[in-house]
């Protein structure tokens, strides 16, 4: 089953906008911003969650939300819309000095992804991963968890890359946590920022409803 859906060029409204930045030499932008991230913290450890795993699936619906976070290149001249688009994160394994780079499928409850990525991540432990990058409906998510940065510089795939790169850093005393974000310029503006990060500020403050 297809779970994406192409889009039209010319009768789409940012047909104009796309085809400008596709021009640019980079077509990429990046934006940090810090988040209140305490209540998700406290429920992770009063609920026995992995803190990473949980800040993770809040990332990933506030992304899977907005529907031109989910918008890829199919060539030059056509765009498709996946349905929904799933982290490609590093995995530190039990025992190994190395991380892993798993995709954990996106899944609408945190239960339900949870369960998925524990068994991926389990697996991975007994043999190492092959090439992750197949397919265009992910996106590229780690955390830093060993110092309170405010910005990174992602390594990127390649240039006009519309897949978009998170990173967040350690949670400070005063329990926020900065988001360091990579988008293309050719799908999202800064309003389509401001509706992830609202996302994000929501899944953060209520946790419960994940």
């Amino acid at each position: 089953m297809d779970t994406r859906k192409i889009i039209p060029l010319d009768s789409w409204a940012r047909r104009d906008l796309f085809r400008a930045f596709r021009k640019f030499h980079d077509s990429a932008y990046s934006v940090s911003a810090q988040v209140d991230i305490a209540p998700l913290y406290r429920f992770a450890k009063e609920n026995g969650h992995s803190f990473f795993m949980l800040s993770l699936f809040a990332v990933s619906k506030a992304l899977n939300a907005v529907p031109e976070m989910r918008q890829r290149f199919l060539d030059d001249e056509n765009v498709v819309e996946y349905e929904t688009i799933s982290p490609a994160t590093p995995i530190m394994l039990p025992g190994k000095d190395y991380f892993v780079e798993l995709v954990l499928p996106y899944r609408p409850t945190f239960e339900e992804f949870r369960k998925t990525a524990e068994s991926i991540i389990a697996a991975a432990n007994h043999d190492r991963p092959g090439e992750i990058i197949n397919d265009k409906n992910i996106f590229c998510a780690s955390c830093v968890p060993w110092f309170e940065g405010t910005s990174l510089t992602p390594a990127c795939y390649e240039r006009h890359q519309e897949l978009q790169i998170f990173t967040w850093f350690k949670m400070t005393a005063e329990g926020k946590v900065t988001i360091s974000c990579r988008f293309s310029h050719c799908f999202v503006d800064g309003w389509h920022v401001g509706l992830f990060f609202n996302g994000i500020a929501e899944n953060f403050k209520k946790p419960e409803t994940l």
